[in-house]
């Protein structure tokens, strides 16, 4: 038995359907570009942060 793959990149909805013709102008209102921590948590997360690759450091937003 293997374990899983984590290697998949979760988008926001913004970005998702910014990859859309016509929906492009969207890409730029995503707003999840940081890991938003559950309070009182060790490291677990609220939400995830964008996996597009302008969100990652020196990329364009």
């Amino acid at each position: 038995m293997t374990a899983p793959t984590t290697d998949e990149v979760t988008l926001s909805a913004e970005c998702t359907l910014g990859q859309r013709p016509g929906y492009e102008d969207l890409h730029r209102e995503c707003r999840q570009i940081a890991d938003v921590p559950l309070p009182h948590s060790n490291g677990l997360l609220l939400i995830k942060r964008c996996g597009c690759g302008c969100h990652r450091s020196g990329g364009a937003s």
